[in-house]
């Protein structure tokens, strides 16, 4: 039976998706930028990656089981490109593999869990951030982002925790904001959580969750793991290659943690406790070659700075992001947010409500719609403001 504390989390989507039931029956005329479902279809390269995996004679035998954790090739080109990217010297086995992110997290948060423990985090958030803490049994302690901004707010984060801190969970880049955060500010959580381990004598994991990390400006990615030690990152391969119904990614855990070896095999025992057990063979096979590819981005950089400008004109006040695929809107008065969402829906819009990110007077709306759906929703958007 789902505990109560469950379904109050499971609410806000769920109603979402009562609305989302009502209008599919517009068909192709649904301009749907609720979720960053890729309309345009996944990445060619990928899927000819992933062909190419399928097509390998040599290695046909190997869609078969693998070792919990994932098979050491497909970990050891992770820690490979993560050596580059993030400057630390990763090594296989610090790369758990696992079925998408959401697997990741949860192996994540059952390892960092103790009785009455209690994981903070900074909100808006990924909508299913605090369900997870709690089918841990972790206490989720819900922290407001700086308002307007929603630059991370180190000091809040500082107050919240306690001697039952057991980790942070971080979206960075942050999704539904669509804001990347700087050094100083990933150093100065880096600094209070140090002095929070000191000062309470407890250990704070902090998990990044960087799935969105590829969606960022060249070279202007800061991961957190270059500035708090006791550090695991998450990612999944679906976001960036549009493949998400694949379920690829992983949890890799920082070579400066201070319990490196023990956590990380700790993690892969926790595929096998939780049943997540690990990735198809198929998808561990195609992801070394998934790990050589670069995509265009032009498409996103252009949608994201036009829906901003054309929304802030109509007298929308949109959140500036510089990264994921999302844009996130101040729900514009006299109606919540779900009242807009639902007047949206009745003109064939579909966005996402703030209570879903637990927050509230905003909502969210993804640039992976098609040409035509983009248009059309930006011509309903503005619509609704005059």
């Amino acid at each position: 039976m789902i505990p109560p504390e469950c379904s109050t989390l499971l609410d806000p989507l769920e109603r979402f998706e009562a609305i989302r039931r009502r209008v599919v029956r517009l068909g192709p005329r649904l301009c749907d930028l609720s979720y960053a479902n890729p309309y345009g279809g996944a990445q060619e390269a990928a899927v000819a990656a992933v062909k190419e995996a399928l097509e390998d004679r040599r290695r046909l035998l190997d869609l078969q089981y693998t070792p919990f954790g994932g098979q050491t090739l497909a970990r050891r080109a992770v820690a490979d490109t993560l050596q580059s990217s993030h400057g630390l010297p990763f090594s296989f086995d610090d790369v758990v593999l696992t079925p998408g992110a959401m697997a990741a997290l949860h192996i994540i948060l059952h390892s960092c869990a103790r009785p009455q423990g209690e994981v903070v985090i900074p909100v808006p958030c990924w909508l299913d951030y605090p369900l997870y803490a709690t089918t841990c049994g972790l206490e989720a302690v819900m922290v407001p982002l700086a308002s307007e901004t929603f630059d991370l707010d180190v000091g809040a984060i500082a107050e919240a925790l306690t001697e039952r801190t057991c980790a942070v969970l971080l979206s960075h880049p942050a999704n539904p904001t669509g804001r990347s955060y700087g050094r100083d500010a990933l150093a100065k959580l880096g600094h209070v959580l140090g002095e929070a381990e000191a000062r309470l004598g407890t250990d704070i994991t902090l998990v990044a969750d960087e799935v969105h990390r590829d969606f960022t400006s060249p070279g202007g990615y800061e991961s957190a793991a270059a500035c708090w030690e006791r550090t695991i990152i998450v990612y999944s391969f679906g976001k960036y290659h549009f493949l998400q119904g694949q379920r690829l990614g992983y949890a890799a855990v920082s070579p400066r943690h201070p319990t490196r070896r023990e956590t990380r095999a700790e993690l892969v025992r926790w595929t096998r406790i939780t049943g997540v057990a690990t990735p198809t063979s198929l998808m561990q096979l195609a992801l070394p070659r998934l790990l050589e590819l670069r995509h265009p981005q032009d498409w996103l950089l252009r949608w994201r700075r036009r829906v901003v400008e054309e929304l802030s004109a109509s007298g929308y006040r949109p959140v500036a992001p510089d990264a994921t695929l999302f844009v996130y809107v101040r729900t514009p008065p006299p109606r919540t947010d779900f009242e807009f969402v639902e007047y949206l829906a009745g003109r064939g819009v579909l966005v996402l409500p703030a209570p879903v990110f637990h927050h509230d007077g905003y909502f969210r709306l993804s640039l992976t719609g098609t040409e035509a759906m983009m248009e059309q929703a930006l011509d309903v958007l503005k619509a609704c403001r005059q």
